[in-house]
């Protein structure tokens, strides 16, 4: 094989690797704009429970046939809610519940918070170890679950 054959080979390569990539980029796009929820999370709650501390319930994103699930964090900053999307996006929630936030009532008691929630917990942490100053301070989250609702199709 010559020079120019094999400068041929290399470009006629390139152009191949070329078509490969824009296929699966391509590809990839679609997968990603048919399977994208339709409904963005948004923060349906945004509140000033604990002296320096926000309680956020977010709702997850969504497709409109799927049931809702909120997410519930703590967190010390106040900011837009693109922002705190992007803050509360790196943090684990301490409940998840498949409730609407207008079956959720949230009351502020000495040592935390009580929360009463008709639905389904898929996670739920009872504590709460949040800033204070230099140390942290433990806050405990007390449940109240009421489950009204007959069982969905899928089991859950």
């Amino acid at each position: 094989m010559n020079k120019t054959e094999w400068q041929a080979l290399k470009l006629r390569l390139k152009k191949y690797f070329a078509i490969f990539f824009l296929v699966c980029l391509g590809g990839a796009l679609i997968y990603g704009y048919i399977h994208k929820p339709e409904l963005p999370p948004q923060i349906v709650l945004k509140q000033n429970f604990i002296p320096g501390e926000w309680l956020y319930i977010v709702e997850e994103a969504r497709d409109r046939s799927e049931p809702k699930w909120l997410r519930f964090y703590m967190d010390h900053r106040e900011s837009t809610d693109e922002t705190m999307k992007v803050y509360l996006g790196k943090t684990p929630p301490f409940l998840v519940s498949d409730t609407d936030l207008k079956d959720v009532e949230i009351q502020h008691v000495p040592n935390g918070l009580h929360i009463k929630l008709k639905g389904a917990i898929s996670d739920y942490r009872s504590d709460l170890y949040l800033k204070d100053g230099d140390t942290y301070t433990t806050y405990r989250v007390s449940l109240e679950q009421v489950e009204t609702r007959p069982p969905l199709p899928s089991g859950r």
